[in-house]
């Protein structure tokens, strides 16, 4: 696998060794997407019962409730993490402590590197494997396997798209012009609560584990995000995606709801969206009960079947070639330009947030679409 100019990685063919079997095409999840014709949901909302664990985490914290029981069991779970470099790698832990490595969600590709293989492998010891990423993420190992296994738990996530590794680097370099030290970086940070999730950076793990940021703002003002949610940096692969579906390969999917129209639930702490599709899925559901708030819900997409809103960024080309030659303040000046109505957009939730109106306003918004709907 070797990066493109847009900073994804890409397989390379050998054409020394190749003799034109199309394995490799038959397994490729872009090329040859899979889909369960069986698959029957059941959906829940989950909140997980330690504070600790669900204020780490994206939503409610259900992943870390699932993951515990494949712990439990003597088993081995995979997921995205980020590397001392800040770069994004699939990668495994056989603790609970280390089930902390993958809370919060990453918005960047991550290199799944030899996961697939250490799966698989300890899928033939028959150990327990929890194995968690994105759709194509996960019809890539269901691919790679070739059969079905008894003790293997899959968890996709509702993805809008994977931004370009690429861009990232140039972010961080960016920040680290203006910020100096920089350690770690969470994308979705509470500190202001769910309703209001900011990307937050920190100079050490200890600062991280204080709240004690360096840097701190909302996806309406962030360059980062503010690229990501726009589409312009998303993988091309991406604004076509096969996995948008009912259909899923996944025994279970992971999102977010921001108002469950429970009193008791919709405390700004977070909650996550569960679909169950498989009985392996249900019967984990069940048994995170034992760590987690899990309530049955009827029936509700929430973007995991979404259509594709991405289009493609008339000027994809002349950015990532800026990208390449320009300063990093010069490109991030460019393509994600701190404008005037940037500023009040920021300022203005700012304050709404000091205020306390922001849950109030998402609030009245969840009113009014369900009651039209």
């Amino acid at each position: 696998m070797q990066p493109n100019r847009e900073g994804f990685l890409h397989p390379v063919i050998d054409d020394t060794k190749c003799i034109d079997c199309k394995l490799c095409e038959k397994a490729c999840p872009g090329l040859s997407p899979a889909y369960n014709e069986n698959a029957e949901r059941k959906t829940f909302v989950v909140q997980n019962c330690d504070d600790r664990v669900r204020y780490e985490s994206t939503s409610g914290g259900a992943f870390s409730a699932l993951a515990e029981e494949i712990i439990r069991r003597g088993g081995i779970v995979f997921g995205a993490t980020m590397t001392d470099e800040l770069k994004v790698v699939h990668f495994c832990v056989e603790t609970v402590e280390g089930l902390a490595k993958f809370r919060n969600s990453k918005y960047v590709q991550s290199e799944i590197g030899d996961s697939y293989l250490q799966a698989k492998s300890a899928l033939e010891e028959e150990r327990w494997v929890c194995f968690s990423g994105t759709p194509c993420q996960i019809n890539g190992l269901i691919k790679y396997l070739g059969r079905d296994y008894e003790k293997l738990l899959t968890v996709d996530v509702v993805c809008k798209s994977v931004p370009s590794p690429l861009i990232f680097e140039k972010y961080v370099e960016h920040r680290r012009k203006h910020e100096g030290v920089l350690s770690d970086i969470v994308f979705r940070d509470k500190k202001r609560g769910f309703q209001y999730c900011t990307m937050a950076h920190y100079q050490s793990h200890d600062k991280r584990k204080q709240a004690d940021d360096c840097y701190r703002k909302g996806s309406e003002s962030d360059e980062w995000l503010r690229l990501f949610l726009s589409g312009k940096i998303a993988r091309r692969s991406c604004m076509n995606c096969s996995y948008q579906t009912l259909q899923r390969t996944s025994d279970i999917t992971l999102g977010d709801i921001w108002e469950t129209g429970n009193s008791q639930l919709d405390d700004n702490k977070g909650t996550t969206l569960v679909h169950a599709w498989t009985p392996l899925g249900k019967e984990f559901l069940e048994k995170a009960q034992e760590k987690a708030k899990v309530v049955e819900m009827q029936n509700r997409d929430n973007g995991t079947v979404r259509k594709n809103t991405i289009m493609l960024y008339q000027n994809r080309e002349q950015l990532f070639e800026d990208a390449q030659k320009l300063n990093v303040d010069a490109f991030f000046a460019k393509y994600a330009p701190y404008s005037m109505t940037i500023m009040v957009k920021q300022y203005s939730r700012e304050l709404l947030w000091r205020l306390n109106l922001q849950t109030t306003i998402r609030k009245v918004k969840h009113f009014i679409i369900h009651k039209i709907k």
